[in-house]
């Protein structure tokens, strides 16, 4: 049996064409950036087919082959920042710029996602299972929810009544009221994003779909915005998103459930406000339900319901006033040009309730957001007399401007033609200056103005060359065969790519670059990343080549013998030819390469210490340590076990210290209260991911040993209650000395000796 790509119920190995769902895998095309069907991440999630793509995340049909459930596999892939090869499972991030969006991006979409995480059966609100980083990018597991979406259910004709629109409006609000509470905004709500289950639940789908990419610095970045459900705040980069952001989105739903209709588009709102209450319509609407969906459509944040959780209340409220809205003079013309200048492009549009995917700043859209303003253009794999021209027609046309070019940094790259730009340092599409604006913003890079608004400083430009190449790009690759690869040097072609025994090393490791005679070691390259050499097609590699551990199919190390001292002896072998190997020699697996030492568990998790935690690489798949790969198997063992039981904060912050954690932690008591008291006894110990604040089951410091969060929990110890001062009495009172005792007669009767039990007592 088999798994269909298109529906995940298994199937006999011999067929093509799927039972249930008609999908054939050899007729199947994708993207070429896409994951190939079948992929696995996360250990034990199943890639399937692609069901969309955004622009920024593709969503796959999964399996969770452990529970054998289906999921949802959310990929984030940024297309303005990345992309991927095709076979390939790392995603490539472009470098510069590009890079430091794609990371803040990253990591706003696995910390947004792991706070939906933790709303464990939320109503109203799909489940998210896991959060994951690999492949160089993040993945978020989900519920895959069956049934239809309300946009299908609408166009299939379903009517709904204003009580039954409004009980289905409150699930939702449900949901988001716990979402905002974790400081989660969803940004794009519509019919699409919400799924009426075979069983008539309820769940808003895809968290996450704009927020985490519209970070301050995304100045390049698509953001997907759908007509009519979109608030105006969400078209301008400086305007305010926040729950009621995601409040105008459910009231656009609630509106089009009850009307029929979608509601006039927020931008031509802000010129003309001409949307009309359901009551006007013709639909009989309570007062008090056509008032609060009217105060959550408001066009401006100030003037709207400010919350999921007011609105709630609002729905269910008798009594609820309208709003009043300011007037504003904008139907004169002086509404700001960036909304004329929209609802012209709206009005060039025709999209049947569709999406708008807008640029900011980008080159095909600028002159209509703003004819006036000169911005940067996109240089990338343009040539540098082309950004030479450019930069020296503005200094031509503005006498008090000088900008000047630095074309000195370069990437090595043959497939490129020298002097072609590989990147820019101010983004394309960034607003160099502004007429309408009497202060500039500096906003590029390296670029300064003055009270003339005359600029001055440079840009810079990272070219490609096919001459010379930096020791750190050497380096970074940092495998011998990868970079025979990028100098194009034949690796079957001994007299160039040359084996050399290392002891102890990696296969393929570089050991030295030899150019014209002189040879440069490995650590010459690491010891001096900025000095350059020249390209020659005659030069030699020499990698480390020893003997290699092989299997066929990986065994599942963990499951079979948990203990990394009880894995048998495993076999190593040595090239034969290109397609035969030999077999040497046999070693223990816990002395070899392979093993990734120096994680800590906590005791209360059970773990020991030699335990095996993790392998890279899942069971039965093959193996050769011989061949370079980007995911090379590495077996986690815990190297030491932390044991709080009966030790102060104090005592305990002293151990981790010592194994290289910093300072990175709380100590709260049991109310969640921080406290400075550290001498008191800890109840319990929670580790989490410093970035994506996840519970972690082991461990291991970074470099900066700030990776990992420990959160103490101390027990106060009881107050004792404070005995109150003994009050003297007064002097008459006060107890007189004791009398003299009276001398005993001279024949006093003789006293009796201690028993036995007396004296033990």
């Amino acid at each position: 049996m088999k798994l269909c790509m298109g529906c995940m119920e298994k199937i006999e190995d011999h067929l093509s064409d799927c039972p249930y769902c008609g999908f054939n895998e050899h007729t199947l095309r994708q993207e070429s950036y896409y994951l190939d069907p079948g992929s696995i991440v996360g250990g034990k999630y199943i890639v399937g087919r692609v069901l969309s793509y955004g622009g920024h995340t593709v969503s796959y049909l999964g399996m969770d082959a452990e529970k054998d459930l289906k999921v949802i596999v959310k990929e984030y892939l940024p297309s303005d920042f990345s992309t991927r090869s095709e076979g390939e499972k790392d995603v490539t991030i472009y470098s510069g710029d590009g890079q430091i969006q794609f990371e803040q991006g990253l990591t706003n979409f696995l910390n947004e996602m792991n706070h939906i995480q933790h709303l464990k059966n939320a109503p109203g609100i799909a489940e998210v299972y896991d959060c994951l980083a690999e492949n160089e990018t993040g993945y978020v597991i989900s519920e895959y929810v069956e049934g239809k979406t309300l946009k299908e259910i609408l166009a299939e004709g379903r009517k709904y009544s204003v009580e039954e629109a409004a009980e289905f409006i409150k699930k939702i609000l449900q949901g988001l009221s716990e979402a905002h509470k974790e400081d989660v905004v969803h940004c794009d709500i519509s019919t699409e994003t919400i799924m009426v289950t075979k069983e008539g639940d309820i769940k808003l789908m895809d968290f996450g779909a704009t927020r985490y990419v519209t970070t301050a610095n995304s100045k390049s970045l698509s953001i997907i915005l759908k007509r009519g459900y979109a608030p105006e705040e969400q078209y301008r980069s400086k305007g305010q998103r926040g729950p009621w952001t995601d409040v105008y989105a459910v009231g656009a739903v609630l509106y089009q459930m009850i009307t029929g209709v979608v509601p006039q588009e927020s931008v031509e709102r802000a010129l003309s406000d001409d949307l009309k209450e359901p009551s006007k319509l013709g639909i009989s609407i309570p007062k008090n339900i056509e008032n609060a969906l009217m105060n959550a459509l408001n066009v401006y944040q100030e003037e709207r319901t400010p919350s999921a959780e007011i609105f709630l209340e609002e729905l269910n409220s008798d009594d609820v006033k309208r709003i009043k809205v300011k007037q504003r003079k904008n139907k004169t013309g002086k509404f700001p040009v960036w909304a004329k200048a929209l609802v012209a492009v709206f009005a060039c549009v025709v999209l049947a309730g569709g999406a708008y995917v807008i640029r900011k700043m980008s080159e095909e859209n600028q002159e209509t957001l703003d004819s006036r303003a000169i911005v940067m253009q996109d240089f990338r794999n343009k040539s540098k007399d082309d950004a030479i021209a450019y930069i020296d027609k503005l200094n031509q046309e503005h006498s008090g401007w000088n900008i000047r070019i630095d074309t000195q940094e370069f990437v090595f790259d043959l497939t490129k033609n020298s002097d072609t730009i590989a990147d820019q340092n101010i983004t394309p599409g960034t607003v160099l200056y502004d007429p309408d604006k009497t202060v500039q913003e500096e906003t590029a890079e390296g670029l300064s103005y003055d009270r003339e608004g005359n600029v001055t400083g440079t840009v810079s430009f990272t070219l490609y060359s096919q001459e010379k190449i930096h020791y750190s790009e050497i380096q970074e690759m940092n495998n011998a065969y990868v970079l025979a690869q990028k100098l194009k040097i034949d690796t079957n072609n001994k007299k160039c790519f040359i084996e050399e025994e290392r002891e102890g090393s990696n296969y393929f490791d570089l050991v030295s670059l030899e150019v014209a005679g002189t040879e440069i070691t490995s650590e010459e390259l690491e010891n001096n990343p900025d000095k350059v050499i020249g390209y020659s097609p005659d030069m030699k590699i020499h990698y480390c080549a020893s003997d290699f551990f092989y299997w066929q199919e990986l065994p599942d190390f963990i499951g079979e013998y948990r203990l990394i001292s009880d894995v048998p002896e495993q076999q190593l072998y040595r090239y034969a030819d290109e397609n035969a190997r030999e077999e040497t020699e046999v070693k223990r697996l816990e002395n070899s390469n392979l093993v990734d030492r120096g994680y800590f568990a906590l005791k209360s998790k059970g773990h020991v210490a030699g335990e095996m935690i993790e392998q890279t690489i899942a069971p039965g798949e093959e193996y050769d340590e011989s061949q370079p790969g980007k995911n090379p198997l590495k077996i986690k063992v815990i190297d030491g076990i932390f044991d709080y039981q009966g030790k102060t904060a104090e005592q305990f912050i002293k151990e981790i210290k010592k194994y290289g954690f910093k300072e990175n932690f709380d100590v709260v008591i049991n109310t969640g209260e921080k406290t400075d008291n550290y001498g008191w006894n800890i109840v319990s110990v929670e580790v989490r991911d410093s970035n994506t604040k996840s519970e972690l089951d082991f461990f291991k410091p970074d470099e900066d040993g700030v990776n990992v969060f420990f959160y103490i929990t101390v027990k106060e110890p009881p107050k004792q209650p404070k005995t109150p001062p003994r009050q003297q009495k007064p002097a008459s009172e006060q107890q007189k000395p004791a009398p003299e005792p009276t001398p005993a007669p001279a024949t006093s009767p003789k006293q009796e000796k201690p028993s036995k039990d007396d004296h033990d007592a």
